[in-house]
């Protein structure tokens, strides 16, 4: 995966967040995405889409895509397991407490 970089484009549309379409071997991901204009070189104002972009392979992108998935299939399971162990992590203090208090 290269590194990030500045770019403007003059696509129509806003550019979407990853683009798969543009090249068979890699993918462009955006950030940033925000609408500008500037000037060419012959002082004409030309408005577009100024971002940063990076490139990576598609095996890359399969396995960001893949994590993503999994993250997010995953989410509740994680939620109820960090909140089981808060609870745990409560109860045990307690008890601790009690027991330092001698009263258990």
């Amino acid at each position: 995966m290269k590194e990030w970089r500045e770019v403007f484009g003059t696509e129509a549309e806003q550019p979407e967040e990853f683009d798969t379409t543009a090249s068979p071997t890699t993918v462009y991901r955006r950030r940033n995405i925000k609408k500008a204009t500037k000037e060419d070189a012959d002082g004409k104002k030309i408005t577009g889409w100024q971002r940063e972009e990076r490139e990576m392979s598609r095996e890359e992108y399969d396995r960001l895509t893949l994590m993503q998935e999994v993250v997010a299939s995953n989410t509740t399971g994680i939620v109820e397991s960090v909140t089981q162990f808060q609870k745990d992590a409560v109860i045990d203090e307690y008890t601790q407490q009690l027991i330092e208090e001698g009263l258990i």
